[in-house]
C-alpha cells in the first residue's frame, strides 16, 4: 500500500490501551502514511457508506458528543483493502472535452462500462449554487444538465460532498492545492 490510496477496513480490531489502533469492519478512508513495515497510518472518513459520521464525547453525564470530520488510525495492512481509485457514485474533478468551454467540471460517475479501451464512465455534471447561498465554500452544489461521458484519465482529482451536496473541506484543501479553485468558482 502507498500513500493516497483508498481503504476500507475487513477486519475489526479494538485495542482498550491504545484506541488509535481500534477500527470496525466497514470504515473507510485513505492512507495518509505508509512504511516499509506492516502498519500504515490512515484517515479514517467514515463508516456505513457515509462521511464524517464520527463524533467526540465531550461530557458522560448527560451524554454530549460533537461531530467530528475523521480520524486518524495506525492499522495493519492485513486488515485492509484497498479500493479502486474511483468508483459507482464517486465525484471527482474531471477535464472539459475539447469542444466545451475551458477548464473543469465536478461530477460524479452514475455509470461504469467496458470498452476495448477500457473503463468509461457516465458522469452527471455539477454546478454550484448562485451567490444567494453565501460565499462560494459554503453553497450547495446541484446536478446540471445530461450524463456526459469520460475515462479516468480525465479526472483530475476524487473529491468528496457532504449530504451529496456540500464540498468537504478535506477536498476544497485538496483542490486548492492543485491550484483549481478559481477555476472551479470557489475563490
Amino acid at each position: 500500500m502507498t500513500t493516497e490510496d483508498r481503504v476500507v477496513v475487513k477486519v475489526h480490531r479494538h485495542n482498550p490501551v491504545h484506541h488509535e489502533e481500534s477500527y470496525k469492519v466497514g470504515e473507510h478512508g485513505v492512507v495518509l502514511e505508509a512504511s516499509h513495515r506492516s502498519t500504515v497510518r490512515v484517515r479514517l472518513d467514515g463508516h456505513s457508506g457515509q462521511n464524517g459520521n464520527y463524533f467526540k464525547v465531550q461530557a458522560v453525564k448527560p451524554l454530549f458528543t460533537l461531530p467530528v470530520r475523521h480520524r486518524f488510525v495506525t492499522a495493519s495492512v492485513l486488515h485492509l483493502e484497498k479500493l479502486p481509485g474511483l468508483m459507482l457514485r464517486d465525484y471527482a474533478v474531471w477535464e472539459k472535452e475539447p469542444g466545451e468551454a475551458k477548464g473543469h467540471m465536478i461530477g460524479r460517475i452514475m455509470d461504469v462500462k467496458e470498452d476495448g479501451a477500457g473503463q468509461l464512465f457516465s458522469v452527471q455534471p455539477y454546478q454550484m449554487a448562485t451567490s444567494e447561498y453565501g460565499p462560494p465554500v459554503t453553497r450547495p452544489w446541484t446536478a446540471v444538465g445530461s450524463y456526459c461521458v469520460r475515462r479516468p484519465q480525465n479526472s483530475v482529482l476524487r473529491i468528496d460532498l457532504d449530504h451529496d451536496r456540500y464540498l468537504r473541506d478535506l477536498s476544497l484543501q485538496e483542490i486548492r492545492s492543485i491550484g483549481l479553485a478559481e477555476d472551479l468558482g470557489l475563490e
